[in-house]
């Protein structure tokens, strides 16, 4: 899939003349991990652990290519591949959805009673642990292998982040959604740090402005956390349920999502996690 992907967005930049890839500090996802990879080293030499060492590349080689693959092709191709295909974006439909389900958009509800030192947690929540996340456990399911083969987790982890980043990329290009702020913008009556941000990434001619449906920022941390639940202690269970839930509920107090496309991220991770847990059969570590 990674090969795919990368292949079509060496297509797309030639017949652009874009660059292949974005710069790297533009792709958060891969920067994130770019930052962390120097620990994720140094810890597995200060542990000993010369045979994960020695692998560690080839291993994790398949998650630098999904990620820088999956930012580029969205950042620097989806705008003009919606428009190719001529798809109207869905705003109205999600906010009728939200009606019937909520009885408002489901952000509305929160406008005006969440207090400033909440909202700086979701903007930390956003920006920093749906970002660091998958690094983070990802790098736990390699150093829990010790010297023995690549563990399954490990695989199984590397393979949903996949499937959940690509198709959820393909469902932005087919069911467009600018979000909230884009069509009931003027409803909201409490001023938040996201409506500055927010405009900013959007309207910059490499962002992508339709990257609403699903929530990938709930999908991702949800499906870690299914994948990982089996085989991690109570403790790492609460701490992965707290972070997914805080990011989830960002996208919400944030207004960068309508509550349909938290609960079609949900649908999503529940699904990807279902693919990935039988194909991967996982043993112990």
């Amino acid at each position: 899939l990674v090969l795919v992907a990368l292949a079509a967005l060496i297509a797309l930049g030639w017949a652009t003349g874009a660059p292949i890839f974005e710069p790297v500090r533009r792709s958060r996802l891969t920067w994130s991990l770019l930052l962390l990879t120097p620990l994720l080293l140094l810890v597995l030499l200060l542990s000993g652990r010369r045979a994960a060492l020695r692998r560690f590349f080839l291993d994790w080689l398949p998650i630098y290519g999904a990620l820088a693959v999956y930012e580029s092709l969205k950042h620097l191709h989806a705008n003009r591949i919606t428009e190719w295909l001529g798809i109207l974006p869905k705003d109205t439909l999600m906010l009728k959805v939200d009606e019937i389900l909520f009885g408002k958009a489901l952000p509305l509800w929160f406008d005006g009673w969440v207090p400033q030192w909440a909202i700086e947690i979701m903007h930390f929540s956003y920006v920093w642990v749906y970002y660091l996340g998958p690094t983070a456990a990802l790098g736990w399911a390699y150093f829990a292998q010790g010297d023995r083969e690549t563990s399954a987790l490990f695989l199984r982890l590397r393979r949903g982040l996949t499937f959940t980043l690509l198709g959820g990329y393909v469902m932005y290009l087919l069911i467009p959604v600018g979000g909230p702020l884009f069509l009931i913008g003027d409803q909201f009556r409490q001023p938040i740090v996201t409506q500055p941000v927010i405009t900013k990434l959007v309207f910059d001619s490499l962002r992508y402005a339709w990257d609403c449906f699903p929530s990938l920022h709930t999908a991702v941390p949800w499906m870690l956390t299914l994948l990982l639940w089996s085989s991690v202690r109570r403790w790492a269970r609460v701490l992965c349920v707290t972070a997914a839930t805080l990011v989830t509920a960002s996208t919400i107090v944030l207004r960068f999502h309508y509550g349909i496309d938290v609960l079609a991220g949900l649908a999503w991770a529940g699904l990807v996690a279902f693919v990935v847990a039988r194909q991967v059969p996982l043993v112990p570590i």
